[in-house]
């Protein structure tokens, strides 16, 4: 079958350098081309398409005719015939990456949102599809599920990955959720209706929300994660890595002078950054093994070896040494392995400033704590004398403010918006752990999703899968590095004893309440985060507590730039557009055609060299912004609000 955009005939005109105006587009004011179908947007008129036959009587089949013309077969020209004069109708389909400032979307056929749309997403839901096929039996008996429950979620799956690959008009939902009347409110909203005409993040979003109510209309499959068979595969391929990084950690968390709690952040961040490498939605569900891909790296190196060192000028010099031939997997070896792929880190800056900011809000808690300590200890003290010959006096509850009037957090916290489970979310656990123990902070919540989302993003069940895995583990192997210790030569060990402390202090952070999980509905709504306030503003309250936020992955910072092709010299605060609800981490490796905040000339010379380097995940980002917007006394019921509002201190609220 062919794709809607093989059935469309693209305007004309080649593709442009980044930021050059294309000639078929009619500017629009500020200068930016108009976004194709929009009422700016009028190419110029081409000629009339002549008859196939040549003769100028014969009728036009109805082929030539564009796909989107549902109205074409009740038209007299269809049912009598012609003869008739072809009317040429513009296609939405540009055959150009995406100009500068527009969002990314499908109808730019030389952009990696086109290729998403008629590649990659297809081939995802294939193999659910495959899956659903060969282990039938197995999900049917874990859940509990039928037969017929079975094929109605798989003709699901067909039918939208059929609606997809002709570029249909997306189907409202038809389940009976307040989720589901949202998002159909949204699909009325869009201008565009269609896969490849509306914006790539409202489709994709829309796909993998779609995909999840072909279980919800289903009795025996509510609760089944299609990816989680992929998401364990993900987390086993990588567990050696992960005993490296955790027979490290150990002396990480030990309480350490400044400079050096500086360094081991720095690493964590780094260790955090490359992680993210693990994204099976890169991969179409292929798993990702960073040992193997090490070891196919240097093989492929070693076959085509790059140029020695230019010779070292100036007497006395020695010559420049040749970089070994040897790509590691070891986590602390690829930071300096890939130093010159990260191409933004502000992870000195991150490190300074976190420490800083969270000092200054633990004095201003332990402030307003001594205020409210006072005024219990004189209400105690009153209620005692009103009440002798009493013994004793229960303890008072312990007295929340109400969040809409809370100006000042109840604990130093620091936010991760999780991207992948298995090793990514180890190092997200480690850095947080780091934080705890080194007394940075007091909380660190973890922002999950609520449902499967893009093949290996987290959620609750995945979160405590891996503390779980870990707190388990009885990995014991070789080092596949070929590492040998000691004067013997005999070959490395490495084993999970570290991994299993770490698994089992995490347990006991989470029954603490020290990290806590959080899967608010709007991390799978399909909006950008400047809009958070308008879609959730009880969310971008609670975002407001945190000492800072740290953004993993790359749907997230599509997210935080607004899924818009920026100019990449446009600094990173300016393409947040103004969604700041406390200092903003974002850590990713590149994944789409979107980036900010790059020293000017390096995006030219990077696409130079390869024009794709934007889809491979091989380079990354660590960026920062300081600012943060201030708590103030809201004007909205807080987050939690109940039949009866208590005012100032609530009893009925728990910790935030």
């Amino acid at each position: 079958m062919s794709s809607p955009a093989q059935q469309e005939t693209p305007a004309k005109g080649g593709s442009s350098p980044k930021g050059t105006p294309l000639p078929q587009q009619s500017p629009v004011k500020g200068g930016s081309p108009a976004v194709p179908g929009s009422p700016a947007h009028s190419p110029k008129k081409s000629p009339p398409r002549s008859p196939p036959s040549g003769k100028a009587n014969t009728a036009q089949p109805f082929v030539l005719q564009n796909s989107d013309d549902e109205d074409y077969y009740t038209k007299p020209d269809f049912i009598y015939g012609g003869p008739f004069i072809a009317v040429n109708k513009p296609s939405p389909f540009l055959d150009t990456g995406t100009p500068i400032n527009l969002p990314l979307q499908g109808t730019f056929k030389k952009s990696f949102a086109y290729y998403s749309l008629k590649e990659r997403i297809p081939v995802i839901l294939t193999k659910i599809i495959d899956y659903l096929s060969r282990e039938a039996s197995n999900i049917k008996s874990a859940n509990g599920a039928s037969d017929e429950d079975l094929r109605n979620f798989m003709q699901s799956v067909v039918k939208l990955k059929n609606d997809l690959v002709t570029n249909k008009d997306y189907d409202p939902f038809t389940v009976d959720t307040e989720n589901a009347k949202k998002w159909n409110m949204w699909i009325d909203d869009q201008e565009n209706k269609k896969y490849f005409n509306n914006t790539w993040m409202f489709s994709e979003c829309y796909l993998y929300r779609k995909l999840r109510e072909g279980c919800e209309l289903t009795k025996g499959l509510q609760n089944f994660d299609y990816f989680e068979a992929q998401k364990k595969s993900a987390f086993d391929n990588n567990v050696e890595l992960m005993c490296i990084v955790a027979d490290k950690m150990v002396t990480m968390v030990n309480k350490s002078e400044k400079d050096k709690r500086k360094a081991d952040f720095i690493t964590l961040l780094k260790i955090c950054l490359w992680a993210n490498k693990c994204d099976l939605s890169l991969s179409l569900g292929s798993q990702v093994n960073l040992i193997q891909a090490a070891k196919d790296a240097t093989e492929k190196l070693r076959q085509s070896p790059p140029p020695p060192p230019p010779p070292t000028k100036g007497k006395g010099k020695e010559p420049a040494q040749q970089a070994p031939l040897v790509i590691s997997h070891d986590p602390f070896q690829m930071i300096l392995d890939l130093k010159d792929k990260l191409l933004v880190d502000d992870s000195a800056k991150i490190a300074d400033q976190v420490v800083t900011k969270s000092e200054a809000m633990m004095k201003a808690i332990n402030a307003v704590c001594a205020t409210s300590c006072g005024r219990e200890e004189k209400t105690e003290k009153e209620g005692k004398e009103g009440k002798e010959g009493k013994e004793g006096k229960e303890e008072a509850p312990k007295q929340i403010p109400c969040p809409a009037k809370m100006t000042v957090p109840q604990a130093v916290m620091f936010d991760i918006v999780c991207d992948n489970t298995g090793y990514e979310l180890f190092a997200d656990l480690c850095l947080a752990h780091f934080l705890v123990a080194q007394k940075i902070v007091q909380k660190v919540r973890f922002h999950v999703k609520d449902m499967p989302w893009f093949i290996s993003d987290v959620t609750e069940k995945d979160f405590r899968y891996v503390i779980d895995a870990c707190t388990n583990s009885n990995f014991s192997s070789e080092a596949s590095s070929g590492a040998t210790e000691g004067d013997t030569g005999e070959a490395k060990i490495i084993k999970a004893d570290n991994l299993r402390t770490l698994g089992q202090q995490w347990n006991q952070y989470l029954t603490d309440g020290v990290f806590q999980v959080m899967a608010e509905e709007f991390w799978t709504y399909p909006h950008v985060y400047r809009d958070m306030k308008k879609y959730d503003p009880n969310l971008y309250r609670k975002l407001q507590y945190a000492v800072a936020i740290m953004f993993k992955g790359d749907l997230n910072y599509r997210k935080l730039l607004g899924d818009r092709n920026w100019n990449p010299t446009t600094g990173f605060e300016a393409s947040l557009q103004g969604f700041i609800p406390a200092p903003i981490i974002a850590v990713r490796t590149v994944k789409a055609e979107l980036i900010s905040g790059l020293p000017k000339g390096k995006w030219d010379q990077l696409t130079a060299a390869d024009e794709k380097w934007m889809q491979s995940g091989d380079y990354g980002v660590i960026q920062f912004c300081a600012k943060g917007e201030a708590l103030k006394v809201s004007d909205r019921p807080c987050m939690d609000y109940c039949k009866t509002c208590f005012g100032v201190t609530c009893p009925e609220h728990t910790d935030i």
